[in-house]
């Protein structure tokens, strides 16, 4: 790499890096206020403070794409303004050699995005959010209905889980291979046992009831037995249960791709997986493509504009193409299409509309 290149890239990359500081800050600030609003029990200054700082990664993670947009238009238009890319042309930098040099501070930033969405983010997203039940003294939140798992011919239903991963106001229906209803097991509280040299793992139901029921030609009977102990086994771990505290856009990667794939063993719709998959998976590109549709603008419409405009272009720029995604993915979720073709058309139309520029005025 060059010294220009060299020059280029600090300038750019100092620019990202002011942004994210600017917008990360802002961001940890609204959430810190939001959580102080919804304050209860023992969820005080200190717990949300420590809640903000646990998320503040998949806040970073979700702002990386505006920053390298911002940022590139920022530091190049900088640049621009001293008229020192005109000086670089002139002495023979073509525009392609440009990108080049912008585009290696913008590989750090999807770097960065690797590490935090992949293996940081994930984790503590599920810390803070357990943090925040037992500091308002609940069981780990789900909806106001409970949540629903499928394991072969059997259903699962609890209302809450623990951060030990002990469910609780579980429902167990089990079907036959006529798909009639055998039994249907209630209980308080379910344990995992784990493993215990069967095929499947285990859980311990415990104070409940078991009906089953008996089908004899056009009758149907039932049996009710009460039951301090139970095992069950149920191929349901705890780690499986709890990822339902989490939106599935805030596990990591591998993670979605493993449930995505056991949703779809189980015939459970297993699109939201798989959408924040490809999101994920592609967000590199994303941000790519972006930066190089702000190198295209530098030397078109925004080539004398002030930094304020170009700021305010590269806002409006990343609204617009934040909007066709989620709008695009929306439509993937509601009439069932492939959640790749959503993810990736917005990107493939960005690296076009920013080749065609950029070559345009070569």
């Amino acid at each position: 790499m060059g010294k220009l290149d060299r020059y280029i890239a600090r300038h750019v990359l100092a620019a990202m890096l002011l942004v994210l500081l600017v917008l990360g800050g802002l961001d940890m600030v609204f959430t810190l206020i939001d959580e102080l609003g919804d304050s209860e029990g023992g969820y005080g200054m200190l717990a949300a403070f420590k809640y903000v700082l646990y998320t503040a990664p998949r806040h970073v993670y979700e702002l990386l794409s505006p920053t390298a947009l911002i940022g590139s238009l920022a530091g190049l238009g900088s640049l621009a303004a001293a008229n020192e890319l005109v000086g670089m042309q002139v002495a023979g930098y073509s525009r392609w050699q440009l990108t080049r040099a912008v585009m290696q501070p913008a590989i750090l930033v999807m770097l960065l995005g690797v590490v935090l969405g992949e293996y940081l983010a994930p984790q503590l997203e599920l810390q803070a959010e357990v943090d925040k039940s037992l500091a308002r003294g609940q069981s780990i939140g789900l909806s106001p209905y409970g949540h629903w798992e499928r394991d072969g011919q059997s259903f699962l239903h609890f209302n809450t889980i623990e951060t030990s991963g002990v469910l609780h106001g579980v429902t167990l229906f089990e079907f036959d291979d006529q798909q009639r209803l055998s039994q249907q097991l209630l209980a308080e509280q379910a344990v995992y046992v784990g493993a215990t040299g069967g095929s499947k793992p285990e859980w311990q139901l415990i104070n409940g009831s078991r009906i089953e029921f008996n089908y004899n030609h056009s009758e149907v009977s039932n049996n009710r037995q009460q039951f301090s102990q139970l095992l069950r086994p149920l191929d349901l771990t705890p780690d499986l249960l709890q990822v339902v505290i989490v939106d599935p856009e805030r596990l990591s990667i591998s993670d979605l791709w493993r449930f995505g794939n056991r949703f779809l063993q189980q015939g459970l719709d297993a699109s939201p997986y798989f959408l924040g998959f490809w999101k994920k998976a592609l967000q590199p590109a994303n941000t790519a493509v972006l930066v190089l549709v702000a190198i295209s603008f530098i030397f078109g419409p925004l080539r004398s504009a002030s930094m304020g405009s170009r700021v305010f272009s590269a806002i409006s720029l990343g609204l617009i193409v934040t909007i066709v995604q989620r709008l695009l993915q929306n439509l993937s979720l509601v009439y069932h299409l492939q959640p790749l073709a959503a993810v990736l058309l917005p990107i493939v139309l960005c690296l076009l509309a920013g080749i065609v520029l950029l070559r345009r005025r070569v």
